[in-house]
């Protein structure tokens, strides 16, 4: 038996998942015929990471709510800022270690300062401005060090250390400081209230495509010029058939997720008892 609440959705897929709202829910997504006791007993065996993961979701969602939320000029602000000092700091430290790059972008994401992708491209969060020199370096070094080693094992962080021999103390800065900092790509200003589509729209070979967006006419527009998915791309002009409204992005995602589940005929089901207007 397991001491979590939990909410279980039953489906034909093979494995079990856990997937942890943004209000702390725990929803379990398990094979129809999977057994409860089977299911309590894979919930209790990852009970410390729920209950991990749950801290950090609840945690994160406070200080969304006790931020000051960045806005459209200071995204651009951020950006220009990022794309002036971090090439030469990049190209520094890449002699230094001994490694070389491809493409560099600068992006704004919630969830990761950096990356580097097997082909050696580097991808860098713009809300780094925020921080410091020293974070910005380790950052850069960290990503760098990927060239060498594209995991974190001991051989990464030796490689790491070799640059940043104080890298253990920029790193925990990060962890306690950086969080309220990414918030503010989430929070909202006094009065404004953020909506997030979840919507699937009928091609012209009468097949449904289930998606998610914070613009709702934009993407319809994507859709049906070619840029929207590689599954539209083919099978234009789209019509928008139905669509779900929230506040909150991941809401949009796990429904997105679901909807994709449903069978033609469950979604076609969806759409005749669809009520609200789709003149977007």
């Amino acid at each position: 038996m397991t001491d979590i609440e939990y909410e279980l959705v039953r489906s034909k897929r093979k494995t079990v998942a856990i997937e942890i709202k943004p209000d702390g829910t725990v929803v379990v997504r398990a094979p129809r015929l999977m057994s409860k006791r089977f299911i309590d007993s894979f919930i209790a065996e990852k009970q410390n990471w729920i209950e991990t993961h749950r801290e950090q979701i609840l945690k994160r969602r406070a200080e969304v709510g006790t931020v000051e939320p960045i806005s459209e000029s200071e995204k651009k602000a951020l950006a220009k800022q990022a794309k002036s000092i971090m090439p030469d700091r990049i190209a520094r430290y890449a002699r230094e270690i001994g490694v070389t790059y491809g493409r560099v972008s600068y992006r704004f994401q919630r969830g990761r300062w950096g990356s580097c992708s097997s082909k050696g491209n580097l991808n860098f969060n713009c809300m780094l401005m925020l921080t410091n020199d020293e974070i910005i370096d380790y950052v850069i070094v960290h990503e760098l060090c990927h060239r060498l080693e594209m995991n974190h094992s001991a051989v990464f962080w030796k490689h790491v250390e070799q640059i940043l021999p104080d890298y253990r103390e920029r790193r925990k800065w990060l962890k306690e400081n950086g969080g309220p900092i990414l918030a503010r790509l989430d929070a909202t200003a006094p009065g404004e209230e953020k909506t997030y589509y979840t919507y699937m729209v009928r091609c012209n070979d009468d097949s449904l495509y289930v998606g998610y967006t914070p613009d709702l006419k934009k993407r319809l527009r994507a859709h049906n010029n070619g840029t929207g998915a590689k599954y539209t791309k083919y099978r234009r002009p789209v019509e928008l058939v139905y669509y779900e409204e929230f506040n909150e992005k991941r809401q949009a995602q796990s429904r997105e997720v679901l909807l994709k589940q449903l069978s033609h005929k469950q979604k076609e089901k969806l759409i005749l008892d669809f009520r609200k207007p789709t003149d977007f």
